[in-house]
């Protein structure tokens, strides 16, 4: 199922609202955490049951403390339509065979389209009050995204083949904001390299509509390496499935992958580092990763 939801025909116009919002959200949340525990236990998983115990609490704990910064004259709360909607969790019809991996990778995705809707208030904003309280609730939303993919690499019981380079890339990018900017921009290049072949093959097999979208998302992409002062100078790179064709969620597969790890790497980044001005611009970085993710997870489920 696609999302619905548009952004250019939806507004928060106060305080109030915005606060009613996230509060139905972090309810909707905590009773998705609910359920996936349940179905950890049912899973022989109570390591992941009790993480998503945790969640949920935490979650309660945020509609308690959002109740406060609303005030009693807080409106009735509700999510924008299409926004976390589309998930196997959000329908009864749970799979019994539902492994840790995917009920992790089913939080992170909620979560990081959470954190999507807020970033988008905060940008849009009509005061600065609604702009700080959306930033402050998005960063507890990038907090929680940083704790679900931590715990779901923890869930592959088989180490993937680039860990140490990951590893390398975040010792790296942790001793200083210039050290995090090279290694970012080597990631983004490498994202961009990806997404530019991918756009020419689209055009190729005369995919017109895709091609739009991956050639919008290369040119955000190319305006952040050149900012962060790296030189890029182009891609021929061709990419095909591995039967030389590109069916319909492939290339979208094949996009996603490298923007993954690259959200990986900085969230570890801001989660290890000592030094605020790394925090800060891993933190930044992570966010636009994640709002590309969310763009690119939105064309393939309407390609689906």
């Amino acid at each position: 199922m696609a999302s619905s939801f548009s952004p250019t025909s939806w507004r928060i116009s106060s305080v109030e609202e915005l606060m009613a919002m996230a509060e139905a959200q972090e309810q909707r949340a905590a009773a998705r955490y609910d359920r996936l525990a349940e179905r950890m236990d049912r899973f022989g998983s109570p390591e992941t049951a009790d993480l998503f115990r945790r969640l949920a609490a935490m979650e309660r704990e945020h509609v308690e403390a959002l109740a406060g910064w609303g005030g009693s004259a807080a409106p009735q709360g509700k999510i924008p339509d299409g926004m976390g909607e589309g998930t196997a969790i959000d329908s009864d019809e749970v799979p019994a065979s539902l492994t840790p991996y995917r009920a992790l990778a089913i939080a992170v995705r909620n979560e990081e389209r959470a954190f999507s809707l807020l970033t988008y208030v905060a940008a849009h904003a009509g005061t600065s009050e609604i702009r700080a309280r959306a930033e402050a609730l998005a960063l507890e939303e990038l907090q929680h995204v940083a704790l679900l993919r931590a715990q779901r690499r923890r869930a592959f019981h088989v180490e993937r083949h680039d860990a140490r380079d990951h590893e390398r890339d975040i010792e790296a990018a942790i001793r200083s904001t210039a050290d995090l900017r090279k290694v970012a921009g080597k990631l983004l290049s490498r994202v961009l390299e990806i997404h530019e072949g991918l756009a020419r093959e689209l055009v190729a097999i005369g995919d017109q509509r895709r091609a739009g979208l991956m050639s919008r998302l290369a040119a955000d992409e190319l305006a952040e390496v050149r900012r962060l002062g790296i030189r890029y100078s182009g891609s021929e790179a061709q990419t095909a499935g591995k039967d030389g064709t590109t069916g319909s969620a492939a290339p979208y597969s094949d996009a996603m992958r490298p923007v993954e790890d690259m959200v990986d790497i900085l969230l570890a980044v801001a989660e290890r580092s000592k030094d605020e001005g790394v925090v800060r611009e891993a933190q930044r970085l992570s966010g636009l990763a994640i709002t590309w993710l969310a763009e690119l997870r939105a064309y393939l489920e309407a390609t689906a």
